[in-house]
């Protein structure tokens, strides 16, 4: 063979972190020990595998044509490892998911199939939906947990859990202490959003499509609790998922607004894969864990 185990698995994870100094640390070898790898990998194809674009390592031409089937060799060695020890699966996996997921809905599928595996590497990226889609697009991660469906040509999405976004304000506010609250009570609210793109924030301009021109927004936030300290601190009305505010409901310490049935917004959230990878033993159960949760 003209390439070893080890070597493969430095071009994975320098693909991943984009740097030797990065790969080094997810793998617990020196810096020296993955430049080496690399270096001797590309040496004996005469094929520059990286190009540098200041101080990132970013995929050539060949590195992307060739990622895949790295891909595709460490996962099946991985199984042939789990194979010949027995029925237990193990090796490395990477889980991307949204803020909202990885907050509120994944821990404890995490620590229940952690158990189950132990010889599982686990390790959670987080970011809004289409950050998870794009990592999920370059490879970066195995498998993906987004709040909305990604239409890409490269990305199969498999429908997982239901949820409901609710509206809501402080118990001061003034549509706290009404029992019927109007599309234009609404409209005319001053409001305290997600950034735009996110899985929550793509909902509520669907649903308020017709009325975004005259929306006020105050301030938009790239995560949710500070979105709920300030609707808490009367800057305005929020709209994110229940699964965020369940305990601030309960405790009385936010509110939810009895809104119109049109203002009324459920949606789905997806496991995502890229369509072109296999799933490796390790990702396929973690998806299949997930699945359980419906």
């Amino acid at each position: 063979m003209r390439f070893t185990l080890k070597q493969i698995e430095v071009f994975l994870m320098v693909a991943s972190t984009g740097s030797t100094t990065g790969a080094a640390k997810r793998l617990n070898l020196s810096q020296s020990a993955v430049s080496a790898a690399l270096k001797a990998l590309e040496s004996r194809y005469g094929r520059n595998l990286f190009d540098r674009v200041g101080k990132q390592l970013v995929l050539s031409p060949t590195g992307r044509t060739v990622l895949p089937h790295a891909q595709r060799l460490i996962d099946f060695a991985n199984e042939f490892d789990s194979e010949l020890k027995g029925t237990e699966i193990a090796g490395e996996l990477t889980i991307g998911a949204s803020f909202t997921i990885a907050n509120h809905v994944i821990v404890d599928v995490l620590v229940d199939f952690i158990g189950k595996h132990p010889g599982v590497n686990v390790n959670l990226q987080s970011d809004n939906s289409p950050g998870i889609a794009e990592m999920v697009l370059n490879r970066q991660v195995d498998v993906g947990l987004v709040e909305n469906i990604i239409r890409h040509e490269s990305i199969r999405s498999t429908a997982w859990l239901s949820d409901e976004l609710i509206i809501f304000c402080a118990p001061e506010h003034p549509l706290a202490l009404s029992n019927s609250v109007s599309m234009e009570e609404l409209v005319s609210a001053t409001w305290v959003l997600r950034e735009t793109g996110s899985g929550a924030r793509t909902v509520f301009d669907e649903t308020f499509e017709r009325h975004l021109a005259t929306i006020h927004t105050a301030v938009e936030f790239r995560h949710n609790e500070p979105i709920k300290r300030a609707v808490s601190n009367g800057l305005g009305i929020g709209c994110l998922s229940s699964r965020v505010i369940d305990r601030e409901l309960a405790d009385g310490t936010l509110t939810a607004i009895n809104a119109p049935l049109e203002a009324r917004m459920m949606r789905r959230f997806y496991i995502i894969q890229h369509a072109d990878v296999r799933l490796s033993a390790p990702a396929h159960t973690f998806a299949d864990a997930c699945l359980g949760l419906r």
